[in-house]
């Protein structure tokens, strides 16, 4: 009986579904269905895997190599810094070498799968690597440094510049001069070598309010690009011409210093002074708010630059997805 009933279905049976599913127009259909009949999401997963990876390790790698060579590791041992940068490049290479592999299997022209992430991967760690070391080294040049090296130096609270000479304060990082001390503009002056480097010596007032001239000239304020070419509107600073302010912060750029003491060997000769052994300050009103600036100023530059660096990844990682996506 099974048998007559056999003999009644064409040889041609099922076929028809065969090749309705071998149909170019039904491409990648078989390959979504699993043993249990439900479509796969496993390639989704890994695609969306793919992409958090893609945005979160070139940011993280940029964050810990900004942070090593900014803050007091790349002060105290600069060796460690450089180490941790050196660990942070071989994960770089080690996404290379991911991102080769694929190239040579082949695998990287499948639009979507990993493999087109491990060439993003590794292009774009390369690029946080680079943005890291370069942006994190200028933080620490910049704000970092002078901060650390004004603590380290001592703080005299009472300089009298009537008496006191520059080699009495040679380890001098933060200096109180007494009340009455100003900068006296008249003995202005600046030095031009493609930036203006500007000068200007700290005097004594005297109770009348007349500034009398100094046998020796030790200590001056110092600025860049605020002052004009004879240095006579020498306006370096916010408290300049604040008579309440007498402190300085010690210079720490050693690379300025040779230009500042030109300006000053200027003014030497242009009105007859004398200078012993000239020290180089920025002028303020408050030392301690002063030198904590530097440091807030190296905090928010990494604030600044986890965000800038975030947002930047964030894009990329939103463009070369749309990108995979109409390839594929």
């Amino acid at each position: 009986m099974a048998s007559r009933y056999m003999d009644r279905i064409p040889t041609g049976y099922g076929d028809a579904v065969a090749n309705h599913m071998e149909h170019p127009s039904m491409y990648g259909a078989m390959d979504k269905i699993c043993a249990s009949g439900y479509p796969r999401r496993q390639r989704k997963r890994m695609n969306l895997l793919s992409m958090a990876l893609a945005l979160f390790v070139p940011w993280l790698l940029f964050v810990t190599v900004f942070a090593a060579m900014s803050f007091s590791l790349h002060y105290q041992s600069p060796e460690v810094a450089y180490f941790i940068a050196g660990l942070c490049m071989l994960l770089v290479i080690t996404f290379g070498t991911f991102a080769v592999t694929s190239l040579r299997n082949g695998t990287a022209t499948e639009v979507g799968h990993g493999a087109n992430w491990y060439i993003f991967i590794f292009l774009t760690a390369l690029l946080a690597w680079c943005l890291g070391v370069a942006f994190g080294d200028v933080n620490f040049t910049r704000n970092m440094q002078p901060y650390y090296d004004m603590t380290n130096l001592n703080v005299y609270p009472a300089v009298d510049v009537t008496r006191m000479r520059g080699q009495q304060l040679m380890d001098a990082g933060r200096m109180v001069f007494l009340p009455r001390s100003q900068l006296d503009l008249r003995y202005a002056m600046s030095f031009r070598n493609t930036d203006m480097y500007c000068v200007a010596p700290v005097a004594m007032r005297e109770t009348n309010g007349s500034v009398p001239r100094l046998v020796n000239y030790d200590f001056w304020a110092v600025g860049i690009n605020c002052c004009s070419g004879d240095g006579s509107d020498f306006h370096c600073g916010q408290s300049y011409n604040d008579k309440t302010a007498h402190a300085g912060l010690r210079l720490m750029r050693d690379s300025q210093r040779p230009f500042f003491r030109l300006a000053v060997q200027q003014s030497l000769a242009a009105f007859n002074l004398k200078a012993t052994h000239p020290i180089f300050l920025h002028w303020v009103a408050d030392p301690i708010l002063a030198m904590k600036e530097y440091e807030e100023n190296g905090f928010k530059s990494l604030l600044l630059g986890m965000f800038s660096h975030f947002s930047l990844q964030l894009c990329l990682v939103a463009a070369a997805a749309v990108g995979f996506a109409r390839l594929g």
